[in-house]
């Protein structure tokens, strides 16, 4: 394996290089797009629909430490599990301790930081990962300046919060497989278990980044410690809220009853890729579910409605998924009459839009979206040689899409933030191969290079 360049004064200063670019890009977006992380500004990446369901769910947590909301096909506020509670949690925690007229700002603002460091793993994931510096320094000045992740930190919702653990899986999961030690295993695990709690959709990349975590942990000095300490980190994490579904529910539900609702929003008439409202069952199955209570049983029955649709019409299942997958990598509206992966909130709700970004906004989140699929795609199918080193990131490209791709993905690009970090780091190793002076070197792959990384 190609030795890994010591982490030097020269490193240390472009790490805080990519902090100070991300932290000062997002602080810019806030003070002047969003009136200094009052509002939400005046772009929105991220389906905003289930607003009210989230404050509901905050102010839960804030006042009763409970998470009671309206659940879709709910007669009224219940204990539920259909979202995953890691966002509200965090918000409702935070929302005890400060002030309500300062709670969105605060919020905004902590995901700034959030935001700077998420770019700041990047560059630590991509220089470990690659060997390489210059890959690591491109991928995280690609993180910080990503407009998508720009725009979402001024939203109350959980884009930028599962981004930033995706990427402490990536970058923690890499250093743990190749240098070991007890801390780095047990919070791979802990980071896991945090991102599955913040996106339910997150689980099957979860459990497979820990299961290759297991088995490369065989090949390492003592490392039935760190697959243990991995081990726990992730049933530790995932545990308290199991036992809470347990409690409520009385069967076994690791973090959301809801799979089975999404799986019928992608498998039903209406689909189209993105979400479908539940008014769209019809009068007879509308009254059949809601005459079901209990909330698990109630989603699970929309599951026989989804399997009855697969049956009744098996050449719109392809199709389905077809829409899915191109909603989650350009958004639900891309492949819509509007043509637009990004929207204008409403005035009253935000910030009036600068005219530069007014004029420039379109074309930008255009351009980057196709820029990252397409050169992302490119720089995983190159990077076919350093694959045991970037196992976590090749993980996280088959695993984070395929629930999406098996339901539906959301009506904007939120679906796609937390692999954005991936495909930027894989878009800045395609670049790098067109660079003569490190092409051969990046190509080869890590068993063919013998020196220390550039």
């Amino acid at each position: 394996m190609t030795p890994l360049r010591r982490f030097g004064m020269v490193d240390f200063v472009l790490f805080l290089c990519v902090l100070a670019l991300a932290g000062g890009v997002r602080a810019g977006y806030l003070m002047l797009a969003a009136d200094n992380g009052r509002n939400a500004g005046p772009l929105v990446v991220q389906d905003v629909a289930s607003g009210a369901d989230l404050q509901q769910l905050i102010n839960s947590v804030k006042d009763n430490n409970t998470f009671v909301s309206t659940a879709p096909l709910a007669d009224g506020p219940e204990k539920t599990a259909h979202v995953s509670p890691g966002y509200p949690y965090v918000v409702g925690m935070a929302a005890r301790f400060i002030a309500a007229d300062r709670l969105d700002s605060t919020v905004r603002w902590g995901q700034c930081v959030l935001g700077a460091l998420t770019a700041g793993l990047y560059y630590l994931f991509a220089r470990r990962a690659f060997r390489s510096l210059a890959v690591g320094t491109l991928a995280g000045i690609l993180c910080a300046v990503h407009p998508f992740w720009v725009v979402d930190t001024a939203a109350i919702n959980d884009g930028t919060l599962a981004s930033f653990l995706v990427g402490l899986s990536l970058f923690v999961g890499g250093r743990a497989a190749q240098t070991g030690g007890p801390f780095a295993s047990l919070l791979y695990g802990l980071a896991l278990a945090g991102a599955a709690l913040v996106r339910a959709a997150l689980l099957p990349f979860a459990f497979f980044a820990l299961a290759w975590f297991l088995l490369r942990s065989r090949r390492m000095p003592s490392g039935w410690l760190g697959a243990l300490l991995s081990f726990l980190g992730f049933v530790i994490g995932l545990a308290p809220w199991t036992i809470r579904n347990w409690q409520v529910f009385n069967e076994p539900t690791p973090i959301v009853d809801s799979a089975y609702l999404h799986v019928w929003m992608g498998n039903n008439p209406s689909a189209n890729g993105g979400p479908v409202d539940v008014e769209k069952l019809t009068t007879e199955q509308m009254e059949e579910v809601k005459n079901i209570k209990k909330q698990p049983e109630r989603y699970a029955h929309l599951g026989r409605f989804a399997w009855d649709e697969m049956h009744r019409d098996p050449p719109a299942v392809p199709q389905h998924r077809l829409l899915a997958g191109l909603a989650f990598f350009f958004g639900q509206r891309e492949i819509g009459p509007e043509h637009r992966v990004v929207d204008a909130a409403a005035p009253s709700d935000s910030a009036e839009m600068p005219k530069e970004l007014a004029d420039n906004y379109e074309g930008v989140f255009l351009w980057t979206v196709l820029g990252v699929t397409v050169l992302g795609l490119l720089g995983w199918r190159w990077s076919y040689g350093w694959r045991a080193e970037s196992m976590p990131a090749v993980l996280a490209m088959i695993w984070i899409p395929i629930p999406y791709v098996l339901s539906h993905a959301e009506a904007l690009s939120g679906s796609r933030l937390p692999l954005d970090g991936v495909l930027l780091c894989y878009s800045a190793f395609a670049l790098l191969c067109f660079w003569p002076g490190i092409r051969r070197y990046l190509l080869d792959g890590a068993k063919a290079a013998t020196s220390p990384a550039r």
